[in-house]
């Protein structure tokens, strides 16, 4: 059962001090230390912190958190919004999967299929598609980038120009109102700006916790976007923008229908 007005005062205490200890919560409101392990794990699901070796830490916000740690954040969202996500793909279509959570819970989908070719920067969607599906699978050029297995650099954007994909499909840092999409890094704006001139359909992946927040790179305006899967409708101010922009937008709730028949655009 999860007790809120317990997780309210963690959520204060990991805000002020930055870092909390299992041990101390424990003692502070006189429960097990397992029961707080399962509250900071919670916490972690809902992006509030990060839990490390006897305790937790407050995320630093101008920082992207390893793959690792940002695939504990989310997931029923993530997988819901890969589903929905898979409803737009048919056999004998080329994509392009780049690195992220959101794309990784992607390639789990892809495996009902058997006749894509699919094209990716990622060693960890490579290695699961090739293990995993008959698909045919592609890794780009570049050089790796430890936190996230991603294959980066000017090697890696000559080798995405050389093709056009059905449907590209991309991750993205943060999504705001005055920016557009947004990144923590160069490397994935670069990458993005290309894709989204070579394919039919350029698609964002990214769960209600994107909204509102403002990274470092400007990757893309909302016009450079065709279809943008969430798990959660948002904001009204930000739908009147996307619709203005011409951004589909999909999410659970969507009648299955608009799936349908975006993708025969």
């Amino acid at each position: 059962m999860i007790n809120q007005p317990r997780l309210d005062e963690i959520k204060r205490v990991i805000s002020s001090d930055k870092r909390v200890r299992v041990s101390g919560l424990a003692q502070r409101f006189v429960v097990s230390e397992e029961t707080i392990r399962r509250d900071l794990k919670y916490l972690e699901e809902q992006g509030v912190l990060r839990r490390v070796h006897g305790g937790a830490i407050l995320p630093v916000p101008s920082e992207e958190q390893p793959l690792q740690i940002r695939s504990r954040i989310k997931p029923r969202a993530k997988g819901r919004i890969a589903q929905l996500a898979s409803t737009l793909i048919e056999e004998g279509m080329a994509l392009f999967l780049d690195t992220g959570t959101s794309t990784l819970a992607l390639a789990h989908q892809l495996t009902q299929f058997s006749r894509l070719k699919v094209i990716t920067n990622s060693l960890d969607i490579a290695n699961l598609l090739t293990q995993q599906s008959d698909n045919a699978v592609t890794l780009t050029p570049g050089r790796v980038r430890r936190n996230d297995n991603a294959l980066t650099g000017p090697h890696t954007l000559a080798f995405a120009q050389q093709f056009h994909y059905d449907i590209a499909f991309m991750g993205i840092g943060a999504i705001d109102l005055q920016n557009g999409f947004m990144d923590y890094e160069e490397p994935e704006a670069l990458l993005r700006r290309v894709l989204s001139l070579h394919c039919r359909q350029s698609v964002i992946l990214a769960d209600e916790g994107k909204f509102g927040l403002r990274t470092f790179v400007n990757t893309l305006p909302f016009t450079a976007v065709d279809v943008l899967i969430t798990n959660v409708l948002p904001a009204e101010n930000f739908i009147t923008s996307l619709e203005k922009a011409h951004v589909n937008i999909l999410h659970p709730g969507a009648a299955a229908d608009d799936a349908r028949r975006l993708s025969g655009l």
